[in-house]
């Protein structure tokens, strides 16, 4: 019998599964420090929880970690985001990507100074092994880092590709021959090529990553530092507010307020560990028609648009997905919630990483799978504030500039 603290957590931990809106609220709870970025905290939160691994008849290993890229303008908190899930993994491995040329993301053969004998070490994704590697500036290592062609490190880009997808590296040098295991989750942010997002031209064309690596992501973010009047106002009390709740004398004057947030952190890290331990959702109850549909026309809009191809992987990626939501959520089955959470987040990763010529089309064409996965008050709210922003920046272009002292929003709209 487990001891009374562990009995304890885990009631709290099945209360908190009890609530229908769990998964909201804890979407809500990553990074609160950060404003926004709502479509990145979910990532995250999938991540964190991830799908589960499979093993076909003992010959070929399907991952169950979900990997991540963020792609954004500088100064929109990608690596604070990191930092964050760094706190909260229960086993997490921080790198960059000028540092990831000299430990090496994957493993490196080198002679020992002293005994002059070959030794194998491992980088930061074998370090990462059943966690997650943080992976900051992923874009700052150019051709010769990602080959990793150093006289004293024997690793190419074949590695990072197999790290990524099998999650092992395969090793053969200097008289050593084995395999490092590399199970984990892989979230990394970058920096587009000209320093800031272009969204005239795709995602592949933004960041200087090769489309094999690309291809291992299941979620493609992009952060965009976009003028908004509204959102910066909110932004800018959300910053000066957080900082007032940080200061030592508020928080010494205000100690018994604060403390049920201070163990929110450890309550989401041991909610995840718990998940991942205990709880593998099955299929069976899936709705593989949808999932067929939707690849068929993600494959078409996919050739049409030019955009970065789909292939099986994405639908690998759409059945992780699937899976961490119902681990969140403490499911033994996959429900048609999971997989419309699973579809909403791989189609605004696919919208997201294209050309905005079309971004606009390709929301209308998939508009019945995005609007199953929210439910009614959350869409009335995104469609208010979305039919609100419009006439406010209507209102002040007529205006030059000027702030509407009311917005009215016809019932026809």
């Amino acid at each position: 019998m487990p001891p009374q603290p562990q009995r304890r957590q885990r009631r709290a931990i099945r209360e908190l599964a009890r609530d229908e809106r769990v998964g909201q609220r804890i979407i809500k709870s990553i990074a609160p420090s950060i404003y926004g970025h709502r479509d990145i905290k979910t990532g995250i939160a999938l991540a964190l929880f991830g799908g589960c691994p499979k093993d076909i008849q003992g010959k070929h290993r399907l991952r169950g970690d979900i990997n991540m890229l963020m792609l954004g303008d500088p100064g929109t908190a990608k690596s604070q985001f990191l930092k964050y899930i760094e706190k909260i993994a229960h086993r997490a491995v921080f790198t960059t990507g000028q540092g990831a040329s000299a430990v090496g993301l994957t493993a490196s053969v080198r002679k020992d100074p002293v005994t002059r004998e070959w030794t194998l070490e491992g980088g930061a994704l074998v370090l990462a092994d059943k966690g997650v590697c943080l992976i900051d500036e992923f874009d700052k290592m150019n051709d010769t880092d990602r080959q990793v062609m150093a006289a004293n490190l024997f690793i190419d880009r074949t590695s990072i590709h197999e790290a990524m997808e099998q999650q092992s590296i395969s090793i053969s040098k200097a008289g050593i021959v084995t395999t490092l295991q590399a199970r984990c989750a892989v979230i990394a942010a970058a920096n587009p090529i000209r320093g800031r997002y272009n969204p005239a031209i795709p995602f592949s064309q933004n960041v200087e990553l090769t489309e094999p690596i690309l291809s291992r992501f299941d979620i493609l973010c992009t952060v965009k530092d976009t003028v908004d009047p509204v959102i910066d106002e909110q932004l800018a009390r959300f910053v000066v507010d957080s900082h007032i709740r940080s200061h030592p004398e508020y928080a010494a004057e205000t100690d018994t307020v604060q403390a049920p947030e201070q163990d929110a952190d450890d309550l989401l890290r041991k909610y995840i560990m718990y998940a991942k331990d205990h709880v593998h959702p099955q299929l069976q109850q899936m709705d593989q028609d949808k999932v067929a549909t939707l690849y068929a026309e993600l494959r078409r809009e996919s050739l049409a648009g030019g955009s970065i191809p789909i292939t099986v992987r994405h639908i690998e990626s759409m059945i992780r997905m699937a899976e961490a939501n119902a681990r969140m959520h403490l499911r033994e089955f996959v429900r048609t919630e999971d997989i419309d959470m699973a579809i909403s987040v791989m189609l605004d990763s696919f919208i997201g990483a294209q050309k905005y010529a079309i971004m606009k089309s390709l929301r209308r064409s998939f508009s019945k799978y995005l609007n199953k996965s929210q439910d009614h008050k959350e869409l009335l709210l995104y469609t208010l504030g979305r039919l609100v922003q419009e006439h406010i920046r209507f209102y002040q272009y007529r205006h030059k500039g000027a702030m509407p002292s009311m917005v009215k929003i016809p019932l026809d709209e």
